[in-house]
């Protein structure tokens, strides 16, 4: 057994499902043991006296030596490996390294495992942004996510992480609304025992920092103050963050993506937020469509809800009712795929049949979206579904252009589309 790779630990020991030793390593002996047999037989709690554990890490000691060790679970028995001991290491980098590790191995356990292949739809909007999220993903650069609330863009930021070099380092995600702007440098930077009242003994990593050599996502970030906007930029810039109260600078090495459903030019414009900041997240700008400029996935996300709710709630519904359909496809999903997740959750929370019928979910603004219901109940309900999904598109498109008085770029804001996606829609189906 103890021929299995320690990876450059200091040793392993090996227990059967029970918990009792049944193997100790070469290495393991060299620091901490005489011999082997002194522990065969014992069970691991009398050998690992444990501080703290959480599944694969655990924080304990051997005999009155502090160690950080990691268990792997192995076809026939459980490996504990040690990972360091306190005492041959700084006791400031012990703690630091602990608070990075751990929380790098939390967050790839606990994180989804979205890759460009689980994002579900075929629809010629989606393929084009997860081929170029695909190509994007092999660079460390920049990436802004725009598009509007509900569209999916953290599952493409966690899909570009995981297709990236830095899949094995953690994913750190960070609500921008969630943060007041006087807690923004003790979130973000972290800070030292003692910064100000209440802070943990030890102190404690800021997000930058949890996120080395991974990923750092920041959802919102639009909403930031213009003061957090400027130390952000700094860190950005400089690729170096210092916590709160700290008298030392540590390095980072954390690739960007941010996230934001405003348009930050305009924003820019209007002096709320900085164009410094601004240019440095501008690398590559993916556009992740709504759910009205994929329409043609609409029922392939509806039926992956429907198979995941089945699971969940013990369901057995096989489709969505033809009728429900059509209204569905005619409906303008303004809170996206978000709001679509919602929907076919509460009917499936009602049905009790192997059918999703209309009396099972509502439409929640429906009563400000005509196309909603009204107009495809009067239609001709034995249209084929694409039919149905572009004579919606059409309709959306000749109201935009209407409301915005013809001006082509304003009507794109309106149907939040890029204006190139416009002009090849309005050539399409002869829009003039």
């Amino acid at each position: 057994m103890s021929a299995i790779h320690e990876g450059g630990t200091l040793g392993a020991v090996y227990t059967d499902a029970k918990g009792k030793i049944i193997d100790v390593s070469q290495s393991f002996c060299d620091h901490f043991l005489e011999n082997k047999e002194s522990c065969l037989g014992k069970y691991i709690h009398q050998l690992i006296h444990e501080q703290e554990a959480d599944r694969e890490i655990i924080a304990g000691q051997i005999g009155d030596v502090a160690c950080l060790f990691r268990m792997v679970e192995q076809s026939e028995c459980r490996v504990y490996y040690v990972l360091l001991r306190i005492d041959e290491v700084d006791r400031r980098n012990f703690k630091d390294w602990v608070a990075r590790n751990y929380a790098a191995f939390r967050a790839k356990r606990e994180k989804s495992s979205s890759t460009m292949s689980e994002i579900v739809g075929e629809s010629e909007a989606l393929v084009n942004v997860k081929e170029l999220a695909a190509k994007i993903a092999t660079s460390d650069s920049t990436v802004l996510l725009s598009g509007e609330s509900g569209t999916g863009k953290e599952l493409f930021a966690q899909a570009i992480h995981e297709s990236s070099s830095r899949s094995n380092h953690p994913f750190i995600a960070v609500n921008c609304v969630a943060i007041p702007d006087e807690l923004f440098e003790s979130e973000i930077f972290g800070y030292e025992a003692g910064a100000f009242s209440g802070a943990k003994k030890g102190g404690k990593p800021g997000k930058i920092e949890l996120a080395q050599h991974g990923t750092l996502f920041l959802d919102e970030i639009s909403e930031l103050s213009y003061l957090s906007q400027g130390k952000l930029m700094r860190v950005l810039q400089e690729r170096e963050v210092e916590r709160l109260g700290g008298t030392h600078s540590v390095n980072v090495d954390i690739r960007v993506i941010a996230a934001t459903n405003k348009n930050l030019q305009q924003l820019v414009q209007a002096g709320k937020f900085r164009e410094d900041l601004f240019y440095r997240l501008y690398v590559f700008d993916l556009h992740v469509p709504s759910l009205r400029e994929r329409k043609g996935d609409l029922m392939t996300l509806a039926r992956t809800f429907i198979e995941h709710f089945n699971h969940m709630l013990g369901r057995d519904v096989e489709d969505i009712a033809p009728k429900l359909q059509s209204q569905m496809l005619a409906y303008d999903w303004p809170g996206n795929v978000r709001e679509l997740r919602a929907f076919i959750e509460r009917g499936m929370n009602i049905t009790e049949g192997s059918w999703l019928e209309h009396e099972h979910v509502s439409f929640s603004t429906a009563a400000n979206h005509p196309t909603a219901v009204g107009v495809v109940e009067s239609s001709n309900t034995h249209q084929r579904l694409d039919e149905i999904v572009q004579s919606a598109e059409k309709e959306a498109i000749q109201r935009a252009l209407k409301s915005a008085g013809g001006d082509r770029s304003k009507a794109a804001i309106q149907l939040g589309i890029h204006l190139s996606s416009l002009y090849r829609k309005m050539t399409k189906y002869n829009v003039d």
